[in-house]
Order: C-alpha cells, then sequence, then structure tokens
C-alpha cells in the first residue's frame, strides 16, 4: 500500500461524506437517527464543508511526496480524534443507528495510516 493509495481512497470517502453532508444533512442525519433540528443541520453542514476540504487536501497531495508523511501524521490525529468523538457520540446515545458503520471505517483508515507511518518503513 501506498500514501497515493490511501490519500485516494481517503479522499474520496470525506468528499463524498462532506458534499453529502453539505447539500443533503437531513438524509446522514436520518440514517443516525440523529435529531434534525436547525442547528444540527447547520453544524452538519459545517461539518460537510471541512470533510470536503479535507477530501480536496488530500487528493491533492496523493503526489506530493514530500509532503506525505506529515500529512500522513496529520490524517492519522485527524482518524483517531474522530474515532474517539464517535465512539463518545455512540456510547451517549446521540448516535441511535448505523454508528458502527463510521467507527469501521475510522478504525480502517486509522490502521491504514499506522501501517504507512509506521510499520511499512520497518519492513524495508
Amino acid at each position: 500500500m501506498s500514501y497515493k493509495v490511501l490519500f485516494v481512497l481517503n479522499a474520496i470517502v470525506v468528499l463524498a461524506l462532506g458534499l453529502v453532508l453539505v447539500f443533503a444533512p437531513t438524509l446522514i442525519l436520518s440514517q443516525l437517527k440523529m435529531d434534525a433540528r436547525v442547528p444540527e443541520i447547520f453544524l452538519s453542514r459545517v461539518v460537510g464543508a471541512a470533510l470536503a476540504s479535507l477530501g480536496l487536501v488530500l487528493w491533492f497531495a496523493k503526489d506530493a511526496e514530500a509532503a506525505q508523511k506529515g500529512i500522513g501524521m496529520g490524517a492519522l490525529a485527524g482518524t483517531v480524534i474522530g474515532l474517539i468523538v464517535t465512539i463518545v457520540g455512540v456510547a451517549g446515545g446521540v448516535v441511535r443507528a448505523n454508528g458502527w458503520i463510521a467507527v469501521i471505517v475510522e478504525v480502517l483508515f486509522g490502521l491504514g495510516y499506522v501501517f504507512l507511518l509506521f510499520l511499512q518503513p520497518k519492513m524495508k
């Protein structure tokens, strides 16, 4: 696996989720059985914009070999923080359904970044 492959996969996932959150936030909120009042819809759109931005950064970083390790560390940190927030949301009952999907996606991307950052250099 390479940074390029992981960045492209991560970019597609977060860009797609971000765009859905920006343009159809109630679709995602209803799938998670979360409240869809005006504040939640607004914050979903803000998060969607941030995710879309991250997706574009990862997409354009796929060919920036000099910066890939640093961006990978940032992506790993963001994935770990997102995983913690998701677990707290699921455990606290804020995310009432399908939260496990986000947990699995975050764990898979986290493992990918751990592999690239810490295990792959030792294999060479």
